[in-house]
């Protein structure tokens, strides 16, 4: 059986990731930006890992600002985890559609239901039908939907029952 991730992660709409920036990019980019000598731009950016694996190493958290704070945990096996929190200002900046300049692919596919992913999933692979998660009317997100309309983005209804929202 497959799981409704399997079929979001092919079917759904998705950033089509460009090639790589290099580090002869970025070194040319800041030190134009800064006004900096390249050199001294590549040794910069050659140090950052080095820092970053000295103090996190101590267990001190670890703050670049615009590009967000790093830090280790440790869970319950003990196995260290590094986790990085994105600046909040960066995250909003990207988040911005209008701005984005790269490519996307699927980006119709934004409101297909799960129901939409199954039939599609079923008719490419039949000998591996697609399980849909159970629907729990109590979770989070069914309320949020509930909150939002009909299902998935549908439109909402008032003055019907106790004014919440409704199926059109």
């Amino acid at each position: 059986m497959a799981s409704y991730m399997q079929a979001v992660s092919r079917y759904g709409p998705r950033v089509i990731q460009g090639p790589h920036a290099l580090e002869d990019e970025l070194v040319a980019w800041m030190a134009t930006d800064a006004g900096a000598n390249p050199h001294a731009v590549r040794l910069v950016l050659g140090q950052l890992g080095r820092v970053l694996r000295f103090y996190l190493r101590r267990g001190s958290p670890v703050v670049l600002p615009g590009v967000g704070r790093f830090r280790m945990t440790m869970g319950r096996d003990q196995e260290l985890r590094v986790h990085c929190t994105v600046d909040k200002d960066l995250r909003q900046d990207l988040k911005d559609r209008r701005s984005f300049v790269g490519r996307t692919e699927h980006t119709e596919r934004a409101r297909w239901t799960p129901a939409q992913y199954k039939a599609r999933w079923d008719a490419e692979f039949p000998d591996d039908p697609l399980q849909l998660p159970a629907a729990d009317a109590e979770s989070p997100s069914a309320r949020r939907r509930a909150r939002r309309g009909a299902a998935w983005g549908g439109l909402r209804r008032r003055g019907e029952g106790n004014g919440g929202a409704t199926a059109p």
